[in-house]
C-alpha cells in the first residue's frame, strides 16, 4: 500500500520535487531520503527537505482517510543527513473508519476561513503567518504582482531542517485547500528569497522568512 501511494505521488514530479528524493519500502515501513547529489549544498538540501515534507503531509492525509494508525519518525538517524523520515503503518483503526486528528486535512467550505485555517496550521507546526505591506516587497521580485492581493510571510524563529520539513507540511496543506477552493493564491517560493531570508526583518520581527503568500483580498479575513 505504501509503495502504491508513493508511486502515485511520484506521478506529480513538479509538485512534489521528485528529483530531490528517493524512497525505500520494506514491509510496512517507508523511508524517505534526500538524493546524495543534494546533500552538500544547503539551498538544494533545503528544497529537498521541503519536498519530503510535502510528501509526508500527503501520506498523512491518505493514511488518515483510510483509517490507518501510523507513526512518522523524522530525522531518525542524525548521523545520516540523507534519511529524513520513516513512516510505519501500525494497524487499522478498530472501527475501520477514518481517523481525525491534528494532522488530518480539515474540510473548509467557506473560503473566508482560508486565512484562519492557514494561520492555525502554521502555529501547529511552529510557524507563523504574518501579514506584510506591499512596500515591504520592494526588494523582492514578485511574479505577476497584483494589487488585489494581500501579502503574508510564512516565518519561523529558526532556520534548520526541522523547520524546513514543517514548511513542506504547511505548503502541502495550503495546496490541498487551494485545489478545493480555487481562490487564486499566489505563492512566492524559496528561489526568490533564498539570498536574504531576513529581507523583511523589520516587518516580521527578525524571524526567518520561509516563503511569501498572496491571498486575494476578497477572501482574506478581517
Amino acid at each position: 500500500m505504501l509503495k502504491i501511494w508513493i508511486e502515485q505521488i511520484k506521478n506529480k514530479p513538479d509538485h512534489y520535487g521528485v528529483d530531490y528524493w528517493k524512497y525505500n519500502v520494506s514491509g510496512n515501513i517507508l523511508e524517505l531520503y534526500v538524493q546524495k547529489e543534494y546533500l552538500e549544498h544547503e539551498h538544494e538540501y533545503r528544497k529537498a527537505v521541503i519536498s519530503i515534507g510535502k510528501v509526508l503531509q500527503a501520506l498523512r492525509h491518505k493514511l488518515t482517510d483510510k483509517g490507518h494508525q501510523y507513526h512518522i519518525q523524522t530525522f531518525p538517524n542524525l548521523d545520516n543527513s540523507a534519511l529524513i523520515a520513516a513512516v510505519r503503518i501500525l494497524s487499522k483503526s478498530p472501527d475501520n473508519n477514518s481517523i481525525t486528528g491534528p494532522d488530518s486535512d480539515i474540510t473548509i467550505q467557506d473560503e473566508k476561513l482560508l486565512q484562519v485555517s492557514l494561520e492555525s496550521f502554521a502555529r501547529a507546526n511552529q510557524l507563523t503567518l504574518h501579514e506584510i505591506k506591499s512596500s515591504d516587497l520592494s526588494d523582492v521580485v514578485i511574479p505577476a504582482p497584483d494589487s488585489n492581493l494581500n501579502w503574508f510571510a510564512l516565518c519561523a524563529n529558526n532556520n534548520n531542517p526541522f523547520i524546513w520539513l514543517r514548511v513542506g507540511y504547511w505548503q502541502e496543506y495550503m495546496s490541498c485547500l487551494e485545489t478545493r477552493l480555487q481562490t487564486g493564491l499566489l505563492v512566492v517560493t524559496d528561489t526568490t528569497i533564498c539570498s536574504n531570508r531576513l529581507i523583511l526583518c523589520s516587518s516580521v520581527s527578525n524571524r526567518f522568512v520561509q516563503l511569501l503568500l498572496g491571498i486575494p483580498k476578497e477572501v482574506t479575513a478581517g
